[in-house]
């Protein structure tokens, strides 16, 4: 009974270590400077985009960049190590494309754009605690 009992909680244990997310945090993430990353969703809703299409960097020198639908938009932000995120204003071309709404909900989600996870190749842009938009490594 006593041997059942050390190995149920060896068990435990080592569940709560693999299952716990701020032990995953880091491990294998990808770095949000220098990584190409893709949008596949916003508020929720998977996005119907092509490969070249919503593709954005963040620099090291606190500047972003990369193509919307049809716009090359680029900007500022600042980032720390604890998931805060904040971007100042967006500049970008002004060329029209039947996809151009979707550029007025990315911009307006980076404008409300308070934190950042990135779990695995998966940088989740929050507000307020609330995912607003998820994008993928490339």
């Amino acid at each position: 009974m006593k041997n059942l009992i050390s190995i149920l909680v060896v068990a435990l244990v080592l569940a709560a270590a693999v299952g716990c997310c701020a032990c995953r945090k880091g491990k294998n993430n990808k770095a949000l400077v220098g990584t190409e990353w893709k949008v596949v969703t916003m508020m929720g809703q998977n996005v119907d985009i092509a490969d070249d299409e919503f593709v954005f960097q963040f620099g090291k020198d606190g500047r972003f960049s990369g193509v919307g639908a049809c716009n090359r938009m680029m900007g500022d932000y600042t980032a720390t190590d604890k998931g805060a995120i904040k971007f100042g204003a967006l500049a970008g071309t002004r060329m029209m494309c039947p996809k151009v709404s979707l550029e007025a909900d990315f911009t307006r989600i980076v404008h409300q754009a308070t934190h950042y996870e990135i779990d695995g190749d998966m940088l989740i842009i929050l507000s307020n605690g609330e995912a607003q938009m998820i994008l993928k490594a490339k």
